[in-house]
């Protein structure tokens, strides 16, 4: 009986055909590659690229080199001045009350010489050091 069954499996594993790796493969790999196309949204790969440029002439490249030098030694120069028209010319000074000073309503000022010196004195200065203290 053994030997009767044997051949019947036997025969079903003809049909089978032999699992080309190669093939499996370069499949993937097209597979893979298709995915890549799609996710960058080109219909095709892009051309290869031509041949190297030609080399720069040597009077371009004197002329590039010559022109960073000197916006390197102008970026020197300017480091090293000091900006006068940074500060302010003149003393300008703003008095201000203090929160318990005023009438009990907002933008009332009082007289100005009187709140000069109390709570706040706000004031620009400039060009060396100025006292605020010792008035205008």
């Amino acid at each position: 009986l053994l030997a009767a069954l044997l051949p019947v499996p036997c025969r079903a594993l003809g049909t089978c055909r032999t699992l080309d790796l190669e093939a499996a493969r370069r499949k993937r790999i097209e597979a893979v590659r298709g995915q890549i196309l799609s996710k960058l949204r080109l219909p095709a790969p892009p051309p290869e690229p031509g041949p190297a440029p030609a080399p720069l002439p040597e009077e371009v490249r004197a002329l590039y080199n010559s022109t960073r030098e000197l916006l390197r030694q102008r970026a020197r120069l300017r480091e090293h001045e000091e900006p006068q028209d940074y500060y302010a010319k003149e003393l300008l000074r703003f008095p201000m009350e203090s929160p318990g000073d005023g009438e009990g309503h907002w933008g009332h000022w009082g007289d100005i010489g009187d709140t000069l010196g109390t709570w706040g004195t706000l004031g620009i200065w400039g060009y060396g050091d100025i006292d605020p203290a010792a008035g205008a």
